[in-house]
């Protein structure tokens, strides 16, 4: 389709089919709304971005406790089995002399090409579109018809509503211009391994990745193993860092991914005109350990019942960035802070051993679950 041709208009247009614009796009087909879904790659979920951690429904409404009583959430989170990989039960956190720390934990190392299939195959049975393979190349805005033009490489669109699931770089703000995106971003790499033998979700902290984190998310048979960095610290590739630390524990690397991690918390505001950001795209990833499938998942329904309330009876769009802010703003401040204080004092391993000692377990979990590390900031 020529960029003169007239564009494709659709009722909802949700860019990115990650978990947050899988199941966005669920609920709106759901509610018999038109959505169509448009995805870069060419396989929903592969290669995957991140870390696959998904926390089971327990552990994500302890965390979030406004969700507790959301029962399409909790009906939805009921994910199957073949799609989970390995339950994990525990976390360990090594110091950079490898002093371990370990504690409960309740989640799964998922397999995010199935996992991400399996979410949007549900929005496909409900009723809505997804194409792979086309990739969101200029926002165009037409100010006499009143309208922005999605272009790509495989058609152009208009919308009533737009979702914004493109992730870190929250390319639909970034090509829309003037539109705040996520701040401070992580620099990952990732690789599909084999050869590892632990059965616990696990982080390392240190040079190995100054001033960020390794870990080891265990599927099974097949590990996700990734590093991100302080963006100060890529003197070192990225690649050759992984490649060290893999070697170091015999790991057999199978295949590469990576992407960027935002650590600087929610925007200001996740609603820009006729447009709702939901998860990393929004910035809804947790600082302190660089969780975001969860939120991504309740911040797409949030979003979709926004959208829904709004057709139906005039309700603001706002009322999403309420939503987002009621359930999960304190949170994503204090996991802020925490990621701030580690940056402000863990710049060497002597230093980052010091801290880690002396917050101890108690400290460590308290960090990684959100809550106040010290209970003071």
């Amino acid at each position: 389709m020529s960029e003169r041709s007239e564009p494709e208009h659709r009722q909802v247009l949700v860019v990115g089919a990650g978990p947050g614009g899988s199941t966005a796009a669920n609920r709106l087909a759901e509610a018999g709304m038109d959505v169509l879904v448009i995805e870069r790659r060419n396989t929903v979920g592969n290669p995957a971005q991140c870390g696959e951690c998904v926390p089971v429904w327990g552990e994500m409404s302890d965390a979030f406790p406004l969700i507790k009583d959301d029962a399409w959430l909790n009906d939805y989170w009921q994910f199957p089995d073949h799609v989970l990989g390995q339950y994990l039960d525990w976390m360990r956190v090594y110091t950079p002399s490898m002093k371990e720390y370990g504690f409960g934990l309740d989640c799964y190392g998922a397999h995010r090409l199935q996992f991400d299939g399996h979410l949007a195959d549900r929005a496909v049975s409900n009723g809505a579109e997804i194409r792979t393979a086309t990739e969101l190349r200029k926002v165009q805005k037409q100010k006499k018809l009143n309208r922005e033009v999605y272009r790509t490489n495989n058609g152009s669109f208009t919308a009533d509503y737009v979702i914004d699931a493109s992730g870190a770089l929250a390319h639909v703000g970034r090509l829309r211009g003037g539109v705040e995106r996520p701040g401070v971003q992580l620099p990952t790499i990732n690789a599909q391994v084999s050869g590892h033998d632990s059965d616990s979700f696990d982080i390392f902290m240190g040079s190995v990745a100054p001033r960020g984190y390794a870990w080891i998310i265990p599927k099974g048979e097949i590990a996700n193993v990734g590093i991100g960095v302080h963006y100060d610290n890529l003197g070192i590739p990225l690649k050759q860092r992984l490649d060290t630390f893999c070697e170091g524990l015999d790991l057999t690397i199978h295949s590469y991914g990576g992407g960027w991690i935002p650590l600087g918390g929610k925007v200001k505001s996740a609603v820009n005109d006729n447009v709702l950001a939901v998860g990393d795209a929004a910035g809804l990833v947790m600082p302190s350990n660089g969780g975001g499938i969860g939120q991504a998942i309740v911040s797409g329904k949030f979003a979709a019942d926004t959208i829904i309330s709004n057709l139906n009876g005039g309700a603001s769009l706002s009322a999403y960035d309420r939503a987002l802010t009621a359930t999960m703003g304190k949170q994503l401040r204090i996991s802020r802070r925490s990621k701030n204080l580690f940056w402000t004092f863990c710049r060497n391993d002597f230093t980052t051993e010091l801290a880690m000692r002396l917050l101890g377990t108690n400290g460590l979990r308290r960090a990684v679950d959100c809550r106040r590390p010290f209970g003071i900031i």
